[in-house]
């Protein structure tokens, strides 16, 4: 059994554990195609239940017969948004296909979820998926990429869980990369704790980004949600923050609250850019572990590969056996050799009071 298997078998296990203990919950697996731009179709199983055949006509929302779940395809045709009334509920979307779409700038994503507790995106493609420039008078612009958003509800009282597995994301492309008032989120996906009371964590397994870009994480845009990336590849993505991952927990400053974790793990990272921080990873609060992972070259303003925004993000003893490669010439403490990392390039940049400059040779003594 492989790595990525075990992981992906962890988390049905955990979802399994779910099923068990909510007698009542409906359990639901959609599957849908929008390939070469024409508009999304599909069927939506309930186990035990009836079959939902859809069609994107984007003549408003419909329930999904035996469960809390309501589908709405937008006008576009294309867009697709699921909404959980329940906590319950499990909904998987399996075995799904997009290719050559061009939604503008103010179409919701491909997918779209809203207070789904045990929801999972698993054997899916997205494959030369464009958000363009346009933008209808008057339209209310997107805040996320074009391929999936998840969005806490306020139903969202417990921890939950979003996973994807085993899926592709390539050639994504957000016209136009810009930071401002209205930033877009997430090439492949982005996950915003928003309403929810419970906590979130966001799982990315077994699959890869391959030229994704966006505004805020060129692949994955989190918000104050935990996020744990295991056997991930993820090669030339870009953006203007966080060329391939933007982590994000704006709740750091508050002591009550819980301190979200990234936790990455047998991945690579390969010929990543940001126009601003964190070439491959940019980090703003929350706490990273980094196990067993390759950077391959990395370009940003600040953090070639990795930047840390904060000094309590990092514990030396959470990074371990990663090799850094084509990074920053620049070393500095962050750097230093210690728990079998190989530094031939400087991969992680933070604040000067952690990040002091400083070459190999003087590092401190293991």
């Amino acid at each position: 059994m492989t790595s990525t298997d075990s992981s992906i078998l962890t988390i049905l296990a955990a979802l399994m554990v779910v099923s068990l203990t909510q007698a009542s919950a409906a359990k639901v697996t959609c599957t849908m195609n929008a390939i070469s731009g024409r508009q999304v179709s599909g069927t939506c199983s309930v186990f035990g239940g009836q079959v939902t055949s859809f069609i994107g006509t984007g003549t408003g929302s419909f329930p999904l017969p035996g469960t809390d779940i309501t589908y709405t395809i937008d006008a576009n045709g294309r867009s697709m948004l699921f909404e959980c009334a329940s906590e319950d509920d499990i909904l998987s979307i399996d075995s799904a296909v997009y290719s050559g779409q061009t939604i503008n700038n103010c179409d919701p994503p491909l997918l779209e979820f809203r207070g789904c507790s045990n929801a999972s995106l698993v054997n899916t493609t997205f494959t030369d998926i464009t958000r363009s420039n346009a933008a209808p008078s008057n339209c209310q612009l997107s805040q996320y990429g074009p391929c999936v958003a998840v969005i806490g509800g306020v139903n969202q009282t417990q921890d939950w869980i979003f996973s994807v597995s085993k899926s592709t994301f390539t050639s994504v492309i957000v016209s136009s990369l810009q930071a401002s008032a209205i930033s877009r989120l997430g090439g492949g996906l982005a996950v915003l704790k928003h309403e929810s009371v419970g906590a979130v964590q966001a799982i990315v397994t077994g699959g890869s980004f391959t030229t994704t870009s966006c505004d805020l994480g060129g692949a994955v845009q989190t918000t104050d949600a935990s996020l744990k990336v295991l056997d991930t590849t993820f090669t030339t993505n870009s953006a203007v923050d966080g060329g391939s991952i933007q982590f994000k927990d704006t709740t750091a400053a508050d002591e009550s609250a819980q301190v979200k974790q990234l936790f990455v793990q047998r991945c690579t990272f390969t010929t990543q850019k940001a126009n601003l921080n964190g070439g491959s990873i940019s980090v703003y609060g929350g706490n990273v572990t980094i196990f067993d992972t390759d950077f391959t070259f990395g370009r940003a303003t600040e953090g070639d590969c990795v930047y840390l925004d904060s000094c309590a993000s990092y514990e030396q003893d959470q990074i371990v056996n990663n090799k850094w490669t084509n990074c920053s010439p620049d070393f500095t403490t962050l750097c230093c050799p210690a728990n079998g990392n190989v530094w031939s390039s400087c991969g992680i940049a933070g604040p000067d009071e952690c990040s002091a400059p400083v070459p190999p040779a003087l590092c401190p003594a293991q």
